[in-house]
């Protein structure tokens, strides 16, 4: 009876120590802003909440506070100035064949949200918007992954 007890708390502890272990994805909040969201903002703008997470999940919460533009949110990773990035100057935007997105919240219309999940590792990443003109404009951001 009393290694019977002993087993069953041995067994309640490894399910706890592996509970712990299990971590909760990374919320990131981005607000994609222009002119048209509040007279404040002058310019095309992406804010998140933070700009750098633990390596694992990350899920982006994205919404487009514009009263009139459509916006989007890709991931990109790269240390690269944004100016690097192969741009289409015919179509105002880059040219996203050449480029290794790892997801994006697409097309997001005046007031609408949406969120995406990603598995990430350590580096530097890149986010923006690709609707014409916006990366332009000023619409990205630098967003740093940590090790653990």
């Amino acid at each position: 009876m009393r290694l019977a007890r002993h087993g069953f708390l041995l067994g309640t502890l490894s399910l706890f120590v592996v509970a712990i272990e299990v971590r909760a994805a990374t919320t990131v909040k981005v607000m994609l802003e222009d002119p048209s969201s509040d007279s404040s903002v002058k310019g095309m703008e992406m804010k998140p909440d933070r700009t750098s997470a633990p390596a694992g999940k990350v899920t982006f919460e994205v919404h487009n506070s514009s009263k009139a533009l459509v916006h989007e949110m890709i991931v990109v990773k790269t240390d690269a100035p944004p100016t690097a990035l192969p741009y289409d100057k015919k179509k105002n935007e880059v040219d996203e064949d050449k480029i290794k997105s790892l997801g994006e919240v697409s097309e997001l219309p005046p007031g609408k949200s949406g969120s995406l999940t990603l598995d990430l590792k350590p580096g530097a990443y890149l986010l923006f918007c690709n609707q014409a003109g916006h990366l332009q404009g000023g619409m990205w951001t630098r967003f740093e992954v940590t090790a653990h």
